[in-house]
């Protein structure tokens, strides 16, 4: 699938409340942050990742709003160390407004963020505009990518009592224009519009600590083309989608004895609708690529934790899905006539039958059982901590992996696969921490010079029912050999392994340091999973000094890098043809930054990005995750400036 971007409101009329919060503000001393989404519980199989891929924009909350990075999916991120000094800023009082430019693409960003208190309420608003040019790669060639984004939110909550709260916050996120080079189509509108409301209640003299309610409603609408933004090619397509998602939970936690245990009742509620378009040669409805999916899901979970001993803890979970979709549109025929028309003129429910022969069966319902078990011991000076986490989380195929019906010529063929298994992943991780003399994070308040931290894990995936794309090539279960793509069952493994380290070197330099690795191996078809990263690291320096009285200045410099990776399944003559770079050259590359704080009120940040111009693009690719996604060079040298002011 694809994902665009919305049509704009001028930026300062999206400002007008935001405005009159700012006003309001000045008078106010700091608000209490409203709960913008319900907790989520010790094991929760609703928001598992599928592999590889992510198929909406991450969402930018409220107090991300002054200080998160543009979207600009091709890069690596700045470090954390980067913004540090602008978010305590931006947190610290009523208001928090910020600018930034990029030279490399002219990226503009305008953000503020207000918060009043008023009695036992308080309210937050907030607003965000970035405008994001086609930039230059490494090599000096023009990447045409960009777009324009308009966020806004509002948040408030409400203390009826010293032991209750009701909270409920709404969101906008418009795209408009968005220009995707590694991909067939563009987007020229994307409205995402996310609602939430969360109660919480301690009530007193009982044996239940905390009860919570949230509802959270979430519209995604989106329209995208390859006629718009770009040059007119043989084939024309336009895709309108449509998704809803509501989500409910109610959560009770008691004690009994010396065990605190939570109980989770959820239910999810969603609908995925997206039609293809043919402008040319054909005309009309050419496929109900999601034919308007309804997915109901209902989950519960028994959580609890305890101490075994003054440094040993313990906590499990049981959890028990029940899921059920169907696909209302699977027997409608596309309208599409004209030249070219016969390839489309098959319903989703024909073409599922010709690739899996499941004889009509299209409505599939899973009970899914998964559980977790985290043990950990800390030392008895509590400056280091063990732990073993072992867990069975079962995720149901997306939408996408069930229900995709794209016909037409063999190149655009996908054709999700209703009889899938859901996929189990069967997960060990082991990890420590230690601290040592005293270490309480780089430049905290009474950090002790020499300090440090280090931490490792290591983790391995057996999974049973891995859901992979693939193409048809008659295996088990595939009737055709043509090519095209389909999603099947296969058995497989993941690995990986992360380091990393703090070091307080001085009272005015600090250091970090983080390297991981990941490995993934497709067992059934005995080849490397796709899309996974390569080894890769980064390496932080950082000093800070007092510039004057209540002033703060800091350089730093960062070195990452990304190694070769050799172990990719890119034939889609053999293989699934996922990576569709190939294997991927390794790239090390240097950046550079520095600040200013003035105490709470002030605080600017510049650095230049990939300093020494290297051409590098990520192995895994960027928003969208599809077949038809290629690599996007990242931009080449850059420099940044952003400034948050708050008051």
């Amino acid at each position: 699938m694809t994902w665009g971007h919305a049509q704009n409101l001028p930026f300062l009329r999206n400002l007008s409340l935001l405005a009159a919060l700012l006003t309001l503000a000045e008078k106010a001393d700091a608000a209490e942050q409203p709960k913008l989404l319900p907790d989520q519980s010790f094991i929760d199989t609703r928001y598992m990742p599928r592999h590889a891929g992510q198929d909406v924009p991450p969402t930018m909350l409220l107090g991300d709003l002054p200080v998160a990075e543009p979207l600009m999916p091709a890069k690596t991120s700045w470090p954390t160390e980067f913004f540090a000094q602008r978010r305590a800023v931006a947190a610290a009082r009523n208001v928090a407004l910020t600018g930034g430019l990029q030279g490399n693409g002219a990226v503009s960003t305008q953000a503020g963020l207000a918060n009043m208190e008023v009695g036992d309420t308080t309210v937050w608003g907030g607003a965000r505009h970035d405008h994001v040019k086609p930039y230059e790669d490494g090599a000096g060639q023009r990447v045409n990518y960009g777009y324009d984004r308009v966020n806004t939110q509002l948040a408030a909550n409400w203390r009826p009592a010293p032991k209750s709260r009701l909270s409920g916050f709404v969101m906008r996120d418009a795209f408009n224009n968005h220009r995707i080079p590694n991909y067939g189509i563009d987007a020229t509108r994307l409205d995402r519009y996310l609602a939430s409301t969360v109660f919480e209640h301690a009530p007193q003299d009982s044996k239940v600590g905390r009860v919570e309610a949230g509802l959270v409603f979430d519209a995604l609408s989106y329209d995208a083309d390859n006629v718009t933004l770009r040059d007119r090619s043989s084939l024309g397509l336009k895709y309108n989608g449509l998704w809803t998602t509501t989500r409910g939970t109610l959560r009770g936690e008691f004690t009994t004895g010396a065990f605190r245990n939570t109980v989770t009742a959820d239910f999810s509620l969603l609908k995925y609708n997206i039609d293809i378009d043919a402008l040319y040669p054909a005309q009309g409805e050419a496929v109900h690529r999601m034919p308007d999916v309804q997915t109901q899901q209902a989950g519960l979970t028994f959580a609890t934790a305890t101490r075994l001993s003054p440094q040993d803890g313990l906590a499990a979970a049981l959890r028990l899905d029940a899921i059920h979709s169907d696909p209302n549109d699977r027997s409608n025929l596309p309208a599409v006539s004209g030249g070219g028309a016969s390839s489309f003129q098959v319903t989703p429910q024909q073409l599922w039958n010709s690739y899996y022969g499941n004889n009509n069966d299209s409505r599939p319902t899973n009970l899914n059982v998964s559980g977790r078990l985290l043990l950990s011991h800390d030392t008895e000076d509590k400056a280091g901590r063990l732990h073993a986490d072992l867990r069975r989380a079962v995720r149901s195929p997306d939408a996408g992996e069930r229900f995709y019906a794209n016909s037409g010529p063999t190149a655009l063929i996908q054709v999700g696969n209703p009889q899938l298994n859901p996929e189990a992943h069967h997960r060990f991780e082991v990890g420590a921490r230690h601290d040592g003399d005293g270490f309480r994070g780089n430049f905290a308040p009474g950090n002790p010079t020499g300090s440090w931290r280090l931490a490792a894990t290591l983790y391995a995936d057996r999974i049973q029912d891995f859901i992979t794309a693939d193409r048809a090539r008659g295996q088990a279960g595939i009737l055709k050999s043509d090519g095209a793509v389909i999603y099947r069952n296969v058995e497989a493994y993941m690995a990986g392994t992360g380091l990393e380290g703090w070091w307080q070197v001085s009272e005015s330099w600090g250091a970090r340091a983080r390297l991981s690795w990941t490995r993934g191996e497709n067992l059934t078809d005995s080849r490397p999973l796709y899309q996974i990263p390569p080894l890769d690291g980064e390496m932080v320096i950082e000093h800070r000094r007092e510039l004057a009285p209540d002033t703060v200045g800091s350089v730093g410099a960062r070195l990452s890098f990304a190694a070769t990776q050799n172990r990719v399944d890119a034939s889609a003559g053999s293989g699934s043809g996922q990576d569709t770079a190939g294997r991927t050259a390794g790239w090390a590359l240097f950046d550079l930054f520095a600040g200013a704080a003035l105490g709470d009120r002030a605080a600017i940040t510049a650095g230049i990005a990939n300093v020494l111009d290297k051409h590098y693009h990520l192995h895994v690719n960027p928003l969208p995750q599809s077949p038809t996604t290629r690599p996007q060079w990242a931009p080449g040298r850059s420099a940044f400036v952003q400034a948050t002011f708050s008051f």
